[in-house]
């Protein structure tokens, strides 16, 4: 059985939890020539966050961006 992918915006309301981890400040979608993609913007070392964030998510990719301090 293959897994539904949702929609961009049901997954970004989701990730939206990920804000609770230490090192989150906030998650956005991009769009890439791949498609929507799940960007967590952080304010450390993305390398440092250990939350359990993980690479796909709800069927779409997620990056961490690290943004000034």
């Amino acid at each position: 059985m293959q897994a539904v992918k949702l929609d961009i915006h049901t997954a970004l309301q989701q990730a939206q939890g990920w804000l609770k981890y230490e090192g989150i400040v906030q998650v956005q979608t991009s769009k890439t020539p791949n498609g929507d993609t799940i960007v967590v913007l952080t304010n450390c070392n993305p390398a440092a966050i250990t939350a359990p964030v993980p690479s796909y998510f709800q069927g779409f990719p997620v990056i961490f961006c690290q943004t000034r301090p």
